[in-house]
């Protein structure tokens, strides 16, 4: 399933509430993660935020993209990384306040165990991504 999933990067777009359909998201998670699958927003200025299960899931994308007019997530690249599946993107938006854009280098970062995904942690900081999955962010972009 990981290296399935890695073959999204480099290519996919997802733009605006549409292309970031919670329901639709969730309803591809429902049968490949753990009962106690969590979702963690990690952001250095407002700290960590847990949600549980697959609703956690969907309320976690929905604080993460309804300050915006728009928003566009393209992803750059995904790594495979043993357990884990790593996606590097680049946020793209229009906030619903004043209307200015903010650009953003970004990491997910998807854990599995026993063929199921358990956790799955969104990084505004690339590194910090990166760096929570065990990749050397100096090292992997010297190469």
């Amino acid at each position: 399933m990981i290296r399935q999933a890695a073959m999204l990067g480099g290519t996919t777009v997802l733009d605006g509430p549409a292309g970031i359909d919670q329901d639709q998201m969730a309803d591809l998670l429902q049968q490949n993660v753990q009962p106690d699958f969590v979702t963690v927003m990690v952001s250095e200025s407002a700290g960590s935020q847990e949600f549980r299960g697959i609703e956690g899931f969907k309320e976690a994308l929905h604080d993460w993209i309804s300050p915006y007019e728009s928003f566009r997530l393209e992803i750059e690249e995904a790594i495979v990384s043993e357990d884990k599946l790593v996606f590097l993107a680049r946020q793209v938006a229009t906030t619903r306040h004043d209307g200015v854009e903010v650009e953003t280098e970004s990491a997910s970062v998807w854990w599995a165990e026993d063929g199921q995904i358990r956790q799955v942690a969104f990084y505004l900081d690339r590194r910090a991504g990166l760096e929570a999955a065990g990749i050397d962010p100096d090292r992997r972009f010297s190469e």
